[in-house]
């Protein structure tokens, strides 16, 4: 299994890009979200919407879904097929209705989500086969009332997980059986009302766990951290590593 994350960023970075991965085994490519800035990086990529099967979503904010309105119209009115779409099950009515429709309706029809796309729901609890993909779903504590799923994937006889948009401490699913974590993470300085993890509280997870954790979704201020020696030794030395743009990483 290879990762290529198209991008690393959080909700509003520019430099980075929104945060998604592109999933690839056996000639069978998955995409991890897909924000505004996905299909744009994806072609910086060589990847258009015809070289993907599947897209996953794991939460309703938009750097993690407003991609879905380029890929739709593309694949429908272009490349004349329809996407994978995999999508938690009580999360589908709401992407739909409360946010996809107001542009992609047709007028004076019944047009539904699956008339862009082949939707498959996903439950915790369930596994999802698709191609050499299984999927597996487990809800993660981000914005208050606002569902979030991370993912656990399992390919070439090899596991990965994202925790998708999550605060600290998440559940032992996603580091049971898992060569590698991609895990939410800040480096802005930490506050009690936050909404993602911040570095600082990683350093409390165990030294198994760093050792199996990869850094995304990060602010644009980490692009000037990064030139500095000290912070990416205080980085290096916690175990953890800070993913990359546009960089294959073999499973």
């Amino acid at each position: 299994m290879q990762i290529t994350w198209n991008g690393t960023g959080s909700a509003w970075s520019t430099y980075y890009g929104n945060a998604s991965a592109l999933l690839e085994s056996a000639g069978h490519r998955l995409v991890m979200d897909c924000g505004y800035t996905v299909p744009g990086r994806l072609r910086q990529m060589g990847v258009g919407v015809q070289n993907i099967e599947t897209l996953f979503i794991s939460h309703l904010h938009g750097d993690h879904i407003f991609g879905l309105e380029e890929f739709g119209f593309r694949s429908k009115f272009v490349e004349g097929c329809r996407l994978n779409l995999v999508v938690p099950e009580s999360l589908v009515h709401a992407l739909w209705h409360n946010i996809l429709a107001g542009t992609m309706r047709e007028p004076e029809s019944r047009c539904h989500l699956r008339d862009y796309f082949e939707v498959y729901t996903i439950r915790e609890g369930e596994t999802l086969q698709l191609g050499p993909w299984a999927l597996q779903i487990h809800p993660v504590n981000h914005v208050p009332h606002a569902e979030c799923f991370g993912l656990k994937v399992r390919a070439d006889g090899r596991s990965v997980a994202f925790t998708a948009d999550t605060t600290a401490g998440v559940a032992p699913f996603f580091y049971e059986g898992t060569e590698y974590v991609f895990h939410d993470c800040s480096f802005l300085p930490y506050f009690p009302e936050t909404v993602h993890t911040h570095f600082e509280q990683l350093l409390d997870y165990t030294e198994e766990q760093r050792e199996k954790t990869w850094l995304v979704h990060y602010d644009d201020e980490t692009h000037q951290r990064l030139a500095s020696v000290e912070w990416r030794t205080i980085v290096e030395e916690s175990g953890m590593r800070i993913t990359e743009s546009f960089i294959p990483i073999i499973v």
